[in-house]
């Protein structure tokens, strides 16, 4: 599942930066191969590559201090900040602190951070996560998030579904092409109910 995380994220900062826009996608650690590519997206390219820059930060502590430091940073204003596995820069926290105060901070941080690129660009600066279900309870992240959609997969983890969380629910059915390294989007359709 992690797979399908990673690359939703990706070929949504690839979506980002096709309108020549400056992305930072925040992540654990360096991407080992390219995520796989979504069909019919945007593919990558060079261009879209200048447009996102990665930054790998390893431990919880880092993640709190580039947040808390960004507006330090010279001429990076964003269109969208990406975090990639909330997950683990919470479980990797001291004990001292619950797992839902911890995302709480970082969701915090975060919409006070894309609220300054905002400001400062005079246009939105979006924020995107991508985190394990469980990490936090649904209310919390509906609060700092307007959409949430949920990606489940079948028990050979080649194959899922996302859902979002609206009612009624759109589903999109989606499975792992391994030849060509991309996910496929079998279909989409509107949940009864």
């Amino acid at each position: 599942m992690v797979i399908f995380r990673t690359s939703f994220l990706f070929q949504t900062a690839l979506s980002v930066a096709s309108e020549g826009d400056q992305v930072i996608l925040i992540r654990p650690g360096s991407l080992e191969s390219p995520p796989h590519h979504v069909k019919g997206m945007t593919e990558q390219s060079a261009f879209h590559m200048q447009c996102i820059k990665i930054v790998c930060l390893s431990e919880p502590s880092h993640l709190l201090k580039y947040l808390c430091e960004f507006h330090m940073q010279e001429g990076c204003l964003p269109a969208a900040i990406l975090i990639d596995d909330i997950h683990f820069y919470v479980s990797h926290l001291p004990q001292d602190q619950s797992r839902e105060i911890a995302v709480v901070k970082l969701f915090a941080l975060l919409e006070d951070t894309a609220a300054y690129v905002s400001q400062k660009k005079g246009e939105p600066c979006h924020r995107y996560v991508s985190m394990s279900r469980g990490t936090c309870p649904k209310n919390y992240t509906k609060r700092y998030f307007r959409e949430l959609w949920n990606i489940s997969t079948e028990q050979s983890q080649r194959e899922g579904f996302l859902t979002d969380d609206h009612v009624p629910a759109f589903r999109a059915h989606f499975h792992l092409d391994d030849d060509d390294r991309e996910i496929v989007v079998d279909r989409v359709y509107r949940l009864e109910g």
